[in-house]
């Protein structure tokens, strides 16, 4: 190929007589010299041993994957929670990081912080290593690698706005599942390298120890700190793009605003100022409120567009994803997150979604959106978005990763049929059903794809998949927002379901972080007429567990199996509660 990658090639002559049976193993691996390749060729030399490497790699997945499962109305549902999911998102994202799509083996920090928040079920120290190795590659000024290559850490220092603000994020979300606090006293380096100056965008260096080491505390609100920032609408400075790295020269000068990156940064106040405050840093904790009250007024104000929010200005003052305009007049990951981080009030986030359904779902072509219009002709230079062709990627094609939020708000909204609905239509199951729509999709059915393009003649044809951060939010939103379940502070069990009126229940299967305890959750659907939710634990009544719109269960982690029943009312609530209102 054009870059001269190495690739090897095998070809061997294997006779079967009639009516024999040959078994033909192929062998593939890695040492690091000749005499380590040879010893495990004599290790692996015979069908007996083999069987059993694979049955131990079996065995080691049916474990790993079987932290939670799942039994619900919708097998397309089922399938890919109860393993699929998961994997993709362990094997390819966290551990290879490498697919046919694309060969990287590179960390990516917003990228591998996401995806070991859906690890936290299955293993909860797999998401606070990640936090850690992170951490350790943040700059001392606060902004991070885009992404680096293992061992050297040779990477990319950047301008993007929202990779810093994912270790807050991701940070605040392990504690508040597990309770374990100690992660903010852990303590991981700084590291050092030349800073961008004039208009470079980026660039590619090995960064180097800085000799200073501070807490997961001081390098969360380190980040924050430097993401503290406001154009002339109030709006968070964009920088060289934020998570669309396509539009990486809406703010290029400097000057561009991100509604989406606003947002963002709203929820991670809303969760790093009562942090702050536990911890006695109480001038952190007053400056992130004053911020966060002006953001939030600035959101509905410069960001509203009058029937859906915004999603950036270019750095000349000009919208992005307003009705006013011709192309991305409106762009599904602002409004999903105007409702996810509670920044929108209840009747702009009801507006906000109905305007995502309807200019950006089509249930026809079995896709949902990034943005529409397309990209195309616009006198405005959004980035290289505008390079692929107009409904292919991000461009107005379904990026997968952002339109799972928008699934997410809408379920948190109690959005239930429609959740529900469009969930699993975005499961790669509901693309391979048939011959027809294997002939459309034309990609794997068991994983998740990054985008579905949404341009004739190619409308409903999978891209990229595997290696896609799809594949943890779609495990995070199908446990969390449809089926409501959460760990809370390690020793509770929240639920708030958002299932539809036409399922009678569901069961939930989990193994709890010390590997032994299990608890099984069996939801039905209450009698007619029952006002409230009624809860058993092992047969003991705990209805009184029922708070605030949701159930909260108290874990006993004693290495036995818990049965928790659960007959649904209607006193379960969404999650979403606004807070703030409208100018």
């Amino acid at each position: 190929g054009a870059g001269l990658d190495p690739c090897a090639a095998f070809r061997t002559t294997v006779t079967i007589p009639p009516g024999a049976t040959v078994e033909i193993v192929l062998l593939l691996g890695e040492a690091e010299n000749e005499t380590k390749a040879r010893s495990l060729l004599h290790t692996y030399d015979n069908i007996g041993t083999i069987n059993k490497s694979l049955d131990t790699a079996r065995a080691f997945w049916h474990d790993m994957l079987g932290g939670v499962q799942i039994e619900t109305p919708s097998p397309a549902l089922d399938i890919m929670v109860n393993g699929w999911l998961a994997y993709q998102n362990l094997a390819c994202q966290v551990w290879g990081r490498s697919a046919y799509y694309q060969s990287g083996g590179a960390f990516g920090f917003r990228d591998q912080l996401q995806d070991s928040a859906a690890l936290l079920y299955l293993d909860p120290s797999l998401t606070r290593s990640q936090i850690l190795l992170h951490a350790a590659h943040q700059f001392v000024e606060g902004d991070v690698m885009h992404w680096w290559h293992p061992p050297t850490s040779k990477g990319i220092r950047t301008r993007f706005s929202d990779d810093l603000l994912w270790l807050p994020h991701i940070t605040a979300f392990y504690i508040a599942s597990t309770g374990d606090r100690s992660v903010l006293e852990a303590s991981a380096p700084f590291v050092t390298g030349p800073q961008l100056v004039g208009d470079e965008d980026e660039q590619f260096m090995t960064p180097t120890d800085s000799g200073t080491s501070a807490s997961v505390y001081e390098h969360c609100c380190r980040a924050i700190d430097r993401s503290l920032t406001a154009g002339v609408h109030g709006i968070p400075l964009m920088g060289s793009g934020d998570w669309n790295d396509g539009m990486n020269r809406v703010g290029r000068e400097g000057k561009g605003e991100s509604v989406w990156l606003g947002f963002f940064l709203y929820s991670i106040l809303c969760d790093f100022i009562p942090i702050a405050e536990s911890r006695g840093d109480t001038d952190r904790a007053q400056k992130y409120l004053e911020f966060k009250i002006k953001l939030g007024d600035a959101l509905n104000a410069a960001g509203w567009d009058g029937g859906w929010y915004r999603r950036a200005y270019y750095d000349d003052g000009t919208p992005l994803g307003a009705a006013s305009g011709d192309e991305c007049r409106i762009d599904a990951i602002a409004q999903a997150w105007s409702v996810i981080s509670g920044a929108a009030p209840a009747d702009r986030a009801e507006m906000a979604l109905d305007a995502m359904e309807e200019h950006l779902v089509s249930e026809s072509e079995k896709l949902i959106r990034l943005l529409t219009p397309a990209f195309d002709k616009t006198p405005h230079d959004p980035g290289y978005i505008k390079g692929y062709l107009p409904g292919v990627r991000e461009n107005g094609g379904q990026y997968t990763h952002g339109v799972l939020w928008g699934v997410r708000a809408l379920a948190e909204m109690g959005r239930t049929e429609r959740a529900t609905k469009l969930l699993e239509m975005l499961s790669p199951i509901s693309h391979g059903r048939t011959p027809e729509e294997v002939d459309v999709y034309r990609v794997e059915p068991y994983v998740i794809a990054a985008d579905v393009y949404g341009v004739a003649p190619h409308v409903g044809r999978g891209g990229w998949t595997w290696y896609t951060g799809s594949a943890g939010w779609m495990y995070r939103v199908a446990l969390e927002s449809l089926l409501g379940l959460t760990m809370v502070e390690g020793d509770h069990l929240e639920l708030r379901p958002c299932v539809p009126e036409s399922w009678p229940g569901y069961s939930v299967r989990m193994r709890l972080a010390d590997k032994r305890t299990r608890y099984e959750i069996v939801l039905t659907r209450a009698a007619s007429g029952v006002g409230e939710t009624q809860v058993h634990v092992d047969g003991a009544d705990v209805s009184d567990a029922v708070s605030d719109g949701a159930a909260r269960i108290a874990l006993v982690k004693d290495g036995g199996v818990h049965l928790v029943e659960i007959a649904l009312a209607n006193d379960l609530v969404p999650r979403y509660a606004p807070a703030s209102t409208a100018p």
